[in-house]
């Protein structure tokens, strides 16, 4: 007696001798099977919609269309011929899963491909603002590493003397450059030596971002604020600007400022991992303007707590390029290895209307005296 898989081959002969005459014992003597086995095949080809079939195993059909009952028997046919590659595995000696991946290629793909598109115009978009002054001028005070931590050499009453200064000064705003906050969870001996928590340096930087009123016209975060977001894996510093409703960037902001319908382009970096120079702090400044995808009028990079200020001419236009000092003036790590002590100076710039006409200054204290004057004040 053959074995109950039937072969193509052998669902062709049956369905030839059926259509034959032949019933369903003399098909059953003809290829070694049982008659039941015979009817079963012929009936199960029946429904799949194969004939002939013998008159002593047909049965009543309705003819209609019934979209589940189509769906079923497509079910069915999956599974029969599920069953019979196993069976047919089984006898070859060949082991088969009983679960197979349902991960689709073309589909995964076009969904990562959708995903590569949104991203790339996020990253493009990403820190760029727009700030309208309808008539000038104006001044804008760029600040960096006030590195907040109560009990260390930070400079906190000139920090909150400058900020008042900027919030009581009229057209005078500020951009932020980041280190808000030393922050030392990353460094376990830092954090060790430290004389106040992360919790309480963030908090007196909230307080700090208040005495600014509405004169912040940007935040970006810096290497120590960004520890933060790299072991917790929380953007503390974007849930304190969004508190204060501050614009907020991580790393840099460009600004496109406009004076009374005149543009001019401003670049606020914390640091750069390229192009830094011991001999000429506002080395990085140029070399990122040159290589760089975008132009600026204004350049500021902070991190290395060195003031400087320049002014130079790129392609027929004065631009200007200054690091910030900072308001730690110095650090157990800083006076180990010989850095000098910093200054907490912040360079600004006055923005006239009208015409591109740019006036820098390496501290605002002394900027806020040409302003006044500039507005007739």
């Amino acid at each position: 007696m053959a074995s109950g898989i039937w072969r193509e081959s052998e669902e062709e002969q049956l369905l030839k001798l059926a259509s034959s005459g032949a019933d369903a014992i003399e098909i059953a003597t003809s290829m070694n099977r049982s008659p039941d086995a015979v009817r079963s095949k012929l009936k199960r080809l029946h429904q799949m919609g194969r004939e002939p079939i013998s008159e002593d195993v047909r049965e009543e059909v309705v003819e209609f269309e019934n979209v589940a009952l189509k769906s079923e028997v497509a079910d069915l046919k999956k599974a029969v011929l599920g069953f019979q590659e196993k069976s047919a595995a089984a006898e070859a000696g060949v082991v088969i899963p009983e679960w197979k991946d349902d991960w689709d290629g073309n589909d995964a793909w076009t969904k990562a491909e959708k995903l590569g598109i949104r991203e790339i115009k996020k990253a493009k978009l990403r820190g760029k603002f727009n700030v309208n002054f309808p008539t000038g001028p104006i001044a804008i005070a760029c600040i960096s590493d006030q590195h907040i931590a109560p009990g260390t050499a930070c400079d906190l009453k000139r920090m909150r003397e400058d900020a008042e200064l900027i919030h009581d000064t009229p057209g005078l705003y500020a951009c932020l450059a980041g280190d808000g906050v030393d922050n030392h969870i990353k460094i376990q001996q830092a954090y060790l030596a430290a004389r106040s928590t992360p919790n309480d340096q963030w908090r007196l930087f909230d307080h700090y971002l208040k005495i600014f009123g509405d004169k912040i016209l940007v935040l970006i975060s810096g290497n120590h604020d960004a520890w933060t977001t790299q072991i917790g894996g929380v953007d503390y510093l974007s849930k304190i600007a969004e508190n204060n409703k501050l614009c907020y960037a991580p790393a840099e902001a460009r600004l496109k400022v406009t004076v009374g319908g005149q543009d001019y382009d401003m670049l606020i970096r914390h640091q750069v991992g390229r192009f830094n120079s011991s001999l000429n702090q506002t080395h990085v400044v140029k070399r990122f303007w040159e290589m760089n995808d975008a132009p600026f009028d204004i350049g500021v990079i902070g991190h290395h707590h060195a003031a400087a200020l320049e002014a130079v001419t790129k392609h027929g236009k004065r631009i200007y390029a200054a690091r910030p000092g900072s308001y730690q003036i110095t650090t157990q790590y800083a006076h180990q290895y010989g850095f000098e002590h910093s200054i907490p100076t912040c360079p600004t710039f006055i923005l006239f209307p009208g015409e591109r006409r740019i006036i820098g200054f390496d501290d605002v204290r002394d900027a806020v005296w040409a302003l006044k004057g500039a507005r007739g004040e």
